[in-house]
């Protein structure tokens, strides 16, 4: 079976290792490809493995040009935008269209939540990472029959492959990963974890990511007066040993899917202290393997406790490693997607 992956963005994310991590898991069964615009997502699938069909830009020509090229059986759409210029530009091809994500303007009339109406009844499959991807969207009643809910998982041998490709040592004591944008809010990561820093005097703080949020974040961190303890690294192609070494992540995502990298948090032992939304309510079980709230006083209080007592993190990492074991099943992962190509 021939597999054409079409992606809107050029840099490596939470859709874009789960698309890799498909591409790796398939490799000498199924010929899959990934398409994306060219950019910086090149060397992260060279790194993989992952054969690679550049796009000058996301567009129909393009999009036409590329099936003709390598004459897909199934084309597999990740996004909303990529779903709808699949649909248009297949040539009769069957679609998968996958979103990965639940975003506040798929919840509400408009022109986006319309288009990817039209172009979900056209689809062959839809697919979400979370029920609330479904069930948030305006028009779940008219795509329902056709949708299926497959959720993420983290490819580990992904992670063992490209773990010692990083050669810094971080040992932050606790740490963000993600973009600096409105749905991760990391307004609310700085607030917290700047309350963190004034109860734990000598703990540092890593930012891994970037995004348009990135100043506002700086802004919080030195009005709070804990910037000197700051250290924002930027995208890391290998951002695995940096949370490794950290005693537990912090996430106040205003909404998710199934975010990847709580994911690849579970499998590298470390605990999560977030936000229970969408997605990470299925990824972090309360006193087990992390610690969720709604409230800004109880999500530091818990950073803090992973902090100082070193026996409940080790506690809480060996549970999420044994948890990682089932939630990372690549096999049914695997029968699950093949039997969604065949539907």
């Amino acid at each position: 079976m021939k597999v054409l992956h079409i992606l809107r963005s050029s840099r490596l994310s939470g859709a874009e290792n789960v698309v890799a991590d498909i591409c790796m898991m398939f490799e000498g069964e199924h010929d899959m490809v990934y398409c994306s615009p060219e950019g910086p997502i090149r060397d992260a699938l060279t790194d993989r493995g992952v054969e690679y069909l550049p796009l000058k830009r996301l567009c129909a020509g393009e999009i036409k040009n590329v099936i003709n090229l390598f004459k897909p059986d199934i084309i597999h759409a990740h996004d909303v935008c990529a779903s709808v210029l699949a649909v248009y530009n297949s040539g009769g091809i069957p679609v998968i269209s996958h979103i990965h994500g639940n975003s506040d303007d798929m919840r509400k009339l408009g022109i986006r939540p319309l288009l990817y109406l039209i172009a979900a009844n056209k689809a062959k499959r839809v697919i979400v990472v979370s029920e609330s991807c479904l069930n948030d969207y305006i028009f779940k009643k008219q795509i329902i029959e056709k949708t299926v809910c497959l959720r993420n998982i983290v490819y580990t041998a992904r992670i063992n492959i490209l773990l010692n490709k990083d050669p810094v040592d971080y040992n932050f004591d606790f740490i963000y990963v993600g973009r600096l944008s409105y749905p991760k809010n990391p307004i609310r990561v700085a607030k917290v974890a700047s309350e963190v820093l004034k109860l734990c005097p000598g703990a540092t703080f890593g930012v891994i990511g970037g995004g348009e949020l990135e100043k506002e974040m700086m802004a919080v961190f030195q009005g709070e007066g804990v910037a000197d303890r700051i250290t924002f690294t930027g995208m890391l192609p290998y951002p695995y040993k940096a949370l490794k070494q950290a005693k537990c992540m912090l996430m106040c995502s205003r909404y998710e899917g199934t975010p990847v990298v709580a994911l690849e948090a579970v499998t590298l032992g470390v605990p999560i202290v977030g936000t229970p939304v969408d997605g990470l309510k299925g990824i972090i079980h309360n006193g087990i393997n992390g610690y969720s709230s709604h409230d800004d006083a109880e999500l530091c209080n818990y950073v803090v406790e992973l902090i100082k007592n070193s026996q409940l993190r080790r506690t809480l990492s060996h549970n999420s490693i044994k948890m990682a074991q089932t939630m990372n099943n690549v096999t049914r992962y695997k029968i699950s997607l093949l039997d969604i190509y065949n539907m």
